[in-house]
């Protein structure tokens, strides 16, 4: 099964730009596609606008047989072995991806993620109990999809 994972605009700061590229290259080997999204600009819009109109450009790159995943502070905790579990059972079709064709991640942009989005979750996850910067918050989930790709390659990069 096909993993996708989406990423607003143009990783901030910049001196992050190296280790995302690193990541991506890596995940690449694995058949994960990475790509970035237009985010929308804070403005004089509200909040909730500025989500929505976000909102319409991330759904207009799901498909249907997505399972998709979306990154929130307000989500469910997940570690390295969950995430290995839920690859595996993905590469397999088992459950819950029986019928689905991709597994889409999602990191909300400056404002986090419209309820739209959220909504038509499969899972919510939390990278952290922290509110982590766009950029760092992009990190986290690339090295920990590869953390995880690697131990269900029973590759050396993860020490369990």
């Amino acid at each position: 099964m096909k993993i996708r994972i989406l990423l607003p605009g143009k990783i901030k700061p910049k001196a992050l730009a190296p280790a995302q590229e690193e990541y991506i290259r890596r995940l690449g080997g694995f058949g994960v596609d990475v790509a970035e999204y237009k985010d929308e600009k804070v403005s004089s819009r509200s909040p909730e606008q500025t989500k929505e109109a976000e909102a319409q450009r991330i759904l207009k790159l799901l498909k249907d047989g997505d399972y998709l995943i979306v990154c929130d502070e307000r989500g469910k905790r997940i570690q390295t072995p969950d995430l290995a579990d839920l690859i595996r059972a993905a590469r397999l079709g088992e459950y819950p991806f029986a019928g689905k064709r991709r597994v889409v991640m999602v990191v909300g942009g400056a404002l986090g993620l419209a309820d739209s989005v959220r909504q038509k979750a499969d899972a919510v996850w939390s990278l952290s109990s922290l509110v982590l910067a766009g950029g760092v918050a992009r990190i986290v989930l690339l090295e920990g999809v590869y953390r995880a790709i690697t131990v269900v390659e029973g590759h050396p990069y993860h020490n369990e």
